[in-house]
């Protein structure tokens, strides 16, 4: 049976729905639940006061109360049970762990689950495009997004990227051969709680260290994400990088007809694929990705892209081979290289002038983001000072890969500020690496010192390797946040020298 089915069995026998977990997936289950007429509690494991003091979703309280919504707070582990009578369904938020107290209480009295990603994409009547991996999804995701709708095709961009899957206002209309794709940028702790999900096409783009604080491994990290293939059948597609060997090692784990992408040879990528994206370069910026479909050779220039970097080269190889599997044309394809902008946050220029630049990588949350971002600025700022602004809160994985880096680069070339609640552990994985660093306690701080130490040119890069959670609510509003403290750093300077 269906979800749809369900939902009609549990609304028909009068049962209700609980939702777990009051943020942005919290809040659109809840008032699409109840849109469709169902009982629903929303059970949040923050207490109240501290909920309306933290959350920025506390205006949500009171759309949720009119629409007939029960909001329960300080709710966890054994004091779900009581909540659970009559219950006939539980929709897990992304930031519930499968093996938290909560959900091992829900497991206990038997009552079924299922995770907000998986009941959107299985509720919506089209086809599903999952992206996922440890970095570039957002971009990969937004891509594949911006070439649908550039061939004229009807495309929901949605999931981790900002918009649950279940806020797709065609979930309600019940529309048939005419839903639009939806093309869903997913996340571990998305996928971990998934059983059912069968996308037509999967995208893994990579698995590096990240979130091993919730996942205890790297391999448990990597099961989650491999979720997304593990139930394709023949007539779907899973789109994998070769050059990634844990990725590539995926293809044992689902029946989905292949395709590769990498910086691998055609030759190499022809013995094992059918169809495959081959990465090759010029230059460091101007390169060719060559793309085999079937046996037909085709190319796409990637030196007018406005998205830099290698790693974003592997994000366009995938996009293509997605786009091109689902019949968009070449010429549309190429144009929508040429014309895609970064997404905010992700290397964004935020400030030039002359030989001084400020860029905002705030997404970049994990180490190898960093260290990708450190690169493509190298790439493209070559004779420039680098100073990198690292920091929050640090997550589980190790800080070496990124450090060896920069020490290979040297102390001239490259300087670091260590930032927020772990900046000292930062400082003291930078004083062992040899490491050329100071430690400041706040984003703010950081920023200040940066633009000092370019004033007489370089380039300021914060690309943290680290989540945002000791001083703001997510990666979108510490990005905004240090826009806003540039231009208030820069207006103090130019009122100070009038």
């Amino acid at each position: 049976m269906t979800y749809r089915g369900v939902l009609a069995e549990i609304k028909a026998a009068g049962k209700k729905v609980v939702v777990v977990g009051l943020g942005i997936s919290g809040v659109e289950c809840a008032r699409f639940l109840a849109t469709e007429g169902l009982s629903v509690v929303v059970v949040e494991k923050e207490s109240e006061e501290s909920f309306r003091t933290k959350s920025k979703f506390v205006s949500e309280l009171s759309a949720l109360n009119h629409a007939h919504v029960s909001v329960l707070f300080g709710i966890d582990g054994e004091r779900i049970a009581p909540v659970l009578e009559g219950a006939g369904l539980v929709l897990l938020s992304p930031g519930v762990a499968l093996e938290s107290a909560v959900v091992g209480t829900i497991k206990r009295l038997g009552v079924p689950f299922v995770s907000e990603l998986e009941l959107g994409v299985q509720l919506h009547a089209g086809e599903s495009v999952v992206v996922t991996g440890s970095n570039g999804k957002s971009t990969t995701a937004s891509l594949i997004d911006y070439i649908f709708r550039r061939a004229g095709k009807r495309s929901y961009l949605c999931g981790n990227v900002g918009t649950p899957v279940i806020s797709n206002e065609e979930l309600l209309a019940e529309v048939g051969a005419s839903a639009s794709t939806l093309v869903v940028e997913a996340s571990s702790y998305q996928l971990e709680a998934c059983t059912v999900l069968k996308p037509a096409i999967s995208v893994v783009l990579n698995v590096s260290e990240n979130h091993l604080e919730r996942h205890g491994s790297l391999e448990r990290y990597a099961a989650a994400k491999a979720r997304v293939l593990q139930l394709q059948g023949p007539e779907d597609l899973a789109i994998l990088n070769a050059d990634d060997s844990v990725v590539l090692g995926m293809r044992q784990r689902t029946r989905a007809s292949i395709a590769l992408f990498g910086e691998k040879t055609p030759t190499e990528l022809s013995k094992l694929a059918k169809h495959w994206a081959s990465i090759s370069y010029a230059t460091s910026r101007a390169g060719v990705i060559t793309v085999s479909m079937n046996g037909e050779l085709e190319e796409y220039a990637t030196e007018n892209a406005k998205l830099l970097g290698a790693h974003n080269r592997y994000d366009m190889a995938a996009a293509i081979l997605a786009a091109r599997c689902k019949g968009v044309p070449r010429n549309v394809i190429q144009a929508s290289l040429e014309t895609f902008l970064p997404l905010e946050h992700r290397l964004e220029i935020v400030w030039r002038e002359g030989n001084k630049a400020v860029i905002n990588d705030s997404k970049s949350t994990t180490v190898a983001a960093s260290l990708a971002a450190l690169a493509t600025v190298t790439q493209q700022f070559p004779e420039d000072r680098i100073i990198l602004m690292i920091g929050g809160l640090s997550k589980a994985g190790s800080w070496i890969p990124l450090l060896q880096n920069i020490s290979k680069l040297g102390a001239q070339r490259v300087s670091v500020i260590c930032f927020g609640k772990d900046g000292k552990l930062l400082a003291s994985h930078c004083r062992s690496a040899g490491v050329s660093h100071i430690v400041v306690p706040k984003l703010l701080d950081a920023t200040r010192d940066a633009l000092s130490m370019i004033a007489g040119g370089g380039v300021a890069l914060l690309s943290p390797g680290c989540a945002s959670f000791d001083e703001f609510t997510d990666f979108e509003e510490r990005g905004r946040e240090f826009k806003r403290y540039l231009d208030d750093i820069r207006r103090e300077e130019l009122q100070g020298a009038a």
